[in-house]
């Protein structure tokens, strides 16, 4: 893509030029080196979570360790997932509450105007202005406070330091549509990070990072693949791959990746769609989401480690 994304930093950094001087928000550029490894986690609500928990395990289980990435990219549901995997969360304890089918919070509920602005968002030749149409009404949604959302999201990241691997967050700026990616350098706490990307806009609360407010990191895309360029092996994860435009949707995306890399996208097939139902937020789908999508892993190992390797 040729949109500019920005990499957030709180201090210290030269602004770009399509955000706020005070964003203290630097362009984001791949690796100027070819890495190995880039395993790429998309957004999904909760059961988009289980999802990619399940698809993990079952690669695991088949012999693909997917911990190993140099570089993991996370997008809002996959931001959690992408979290936990870095800071080495024991998956019992992280995936216990997606499995038992306990909420993960209060939302709120989207409306016709909620539904009006993202149509306007998708049909605007700017997709930044598009971006700021639906995040800007983040601001003033009924929806949990910021704390609530904080103590929910952020369990088991609390206080927890960014790991010493590249992990990405990406989010989007809820006044500019701006996106940005919050990284191992930005100086942001990882909880908020996660907390921020997960944030969709008139469900949940926008989340406050060094003085803006920021949501979903999937109103960019809902994968975001187009990041892990630079790399030399990309496996990607989207529970819902769609995108308003060809060039967002994962498919599309993973594809100009090669052919400089080997690239694997994984998406949900017809016995993981019917354990998923229809609305991403039922936790209630949790359990059987995941033990459908570690089936649908194991047998899929073998050929994720044709791209994977050792």
């Amino acid at each position: 893509m040729s949109e500019q994304v920005l990499t957030g930093a709180v201090t210290g950094v030269e602004a770009s030029p399509v955000a706020p001087a005070s964003d203290g928000l630097r362009r984001w550029t791949p690796p100027q080196e070819e890495v190995d490894r880039a395993f790429v986690l998309a957004g999904g609500g909760a059961t988009g979570i289980a999802w990619e928990a399940g698809i993990i395990i079952g690669l695991r289980d088949g012999g693909v360790d997917v911990r190993d990435a140099d570089t993991m990219i996370g997008t809002s549901a996959g931001s959690m997932v992408a979290a936990h995997l870095r800071v080495g969360t024991d998956e019992g304890n992280a995936f216990a509450r997606i499995q038992q089918g306990a909420p993960l919070a209060s939302y709120g509920r989207l409306g016709p105007p909620d539904a009006a602005r993202y149509l306007r968002a998708q049909l605007a030749l700017d997709r930044r202005r598009g971006r700021a149409v639906v995040a800007r009404a983040a601001l003033s949604a009924r929806t949990s406070s910021e704390e609530e959302w904080l103590d929910a999201i952020g369990l088991g990241l609390v206080g927890k330091p960014w790991p010493d691997r590249r992990l990405l967050i990406t989010a989007v700026d809820a006044e500019t549509g701006t996106s940005v990616v919050f990284d191992n350098d930005s100086g942001v706490p990882l909880d908020r990070a996660v907390a921020a990307s997960c944030a969709v806009p008139g469900v949940f609360p926008a989340v406050e990072v060094g003085g803006r407010r920021y949501v979903d990191g999937g109103l960019r895309s809902v994968a975001n693949i187009d990041l892990a360029s630079g790399h030399r092996r990309v496996l990607a994860l989207s529970p819902y791959p769609v995108g308003s435009r060809l060039r967002e949707q994962p498919r599309v995306q993973i594809r100009t990746l090669r052919p400089r890399a080997k690239s694997y996208l994984v998406a949900p097939d017809a016995r993981d769609l019917w354990a998923m139902g229809a609305n991403p937020l039922d936790m209630r789908r949790g359990a059987g989401t995941f033990e459908t999508a570690r089936a649908h892993g194991q047998r899929i190992a073998h050929r994720v480690a044709d791209i994977w390797g050792d």
